[in-house]
């Protein structure tokens, strides 16, 4: 069922009012005759005052939704999020190599490997593969071995 739209509901609203307003006035009316005559002026007051109590509800309620939100001071304001650190394109490239290094013993073996043997200029040992017949290359740990060794050499 689609919502009405807001003329609709305006309309529906104030015709909502008027019903209820008409059968309070025939309610209230027998009760007002009942009233001895001594009582009448402080009664209608007190029904006066209650209306006006309700109305001014309604209107504070209409003026603080109708207020829009005042702006933060930049005094108040949260502090804005540091800048996201970011990667030097080297060190992101040599990480990206690594990984790849170790999902396949191909790229280990034409990329990586000429690299690692260019740094120390004398043989390494070949790192073992994983299992027979596996396409994936050595491990993290197995690298960090490899580049120990090279660290170490002079």
């Amino acid at each position: 069922m689609a919502m009405p739209a807001p003329a609709n509901r305006s309309g529906r609203r104030l015709m909502g009012v008027a019903i209820v307003a008409t059968l309070l006035a025939l309610v209230v009316l027998p009760g007002y005759l009942l009233i001895p005559p001594s009582w009448r002026s402080v009664v209608v007051r007190l029904a006066c005052a209650v209306v006006v109590a309700v109305g001014c509800v309604y209107v504070r309620r209409w003026a603080r939704d109708g207020l829009a939100a005042p702006a933060i001071s930049p005094f108040d304001a949260p502090p804005a999020p540091p800048p996201a650190a970011e990667l030097d394109a080297s060190f992101r490239k040599l990480y990206d190599d690594l990984i790849a290094s170790t999902r396949s013993r191909r790229y280990f073996e034409v990329i990586l490997w000429p690299r690692l043997s260019a740094l120390t200029g004398a043989e390494l040992p070949r790192p073992a593969e994983r299992r027979v017949g596996s396409r994936r290359g050595p491990s993290l740990p197995v690298i960090e071995r490899l580049v120990a060794e090279i660290e170490r050499r002079p």
